[in-house]
């Protein structure tokens, strides 16, 4: 078993500090302490989920983990290929420059950001090596 964390793009929690900036200053302001308790419990969630994410190859199943919201089990023999994407869509990754899709079964596809990258895909290639790279 290898576990694969996600690369943390940085942009990711700074984008979520400076936009909660000017909520923060808001509600500390009119001691609205609703909005900075919410604010910070968003914060802890979304640090959790980035830095919460992870890819577990075992013998003969890639594990996708990113905190209790995604948990999906793919068996490595049913990959077809693996592409570079910059596809900015919602996915169990935390990087938003260097992800890759991973494409399985008949037209099923995931989308994910390992942070040692080619690590990963030797490991899938060792025990499928019939999966089409493009990256």
């Amino acid at each position: 078993m290898k576990i694969y964390k996600s690369k943390v793009d940085i942009a990711l929690p700074i984008l979520f500090v400076v936009s909660s900036i000017a909520p923060i200053v808001i509600g500390i302001r009119e001691k609205d302490w609703v909005i900075f308790v919410i604010l910070i419990f968003t914060f802890a969630f979304i640090m959790y989920l980035l830095y919460d994410t992870n890819y577990i190859v075992t013998e003969g199943n890639l594990k996708v983990h990113s905190g209790f919201i995604v948990n999906k089990n793919i068996s490595i023999s049913k990959i077809k290929a693996i592409k570079k994407t910059d596809s900015l869509l919602s996915a169990p990754a935390a990087s938003i420059s260097d992800r890759i899709e991973i494409f399985y079964e008949n037209s099923k596809s995931i989308v994910i950001s390992p942070n040692d990258k080619h690590s990963f895909i030797e490991e899938l290639l060792k025990q499928n090596s019939n999966i089409k790279i493009e990256i």
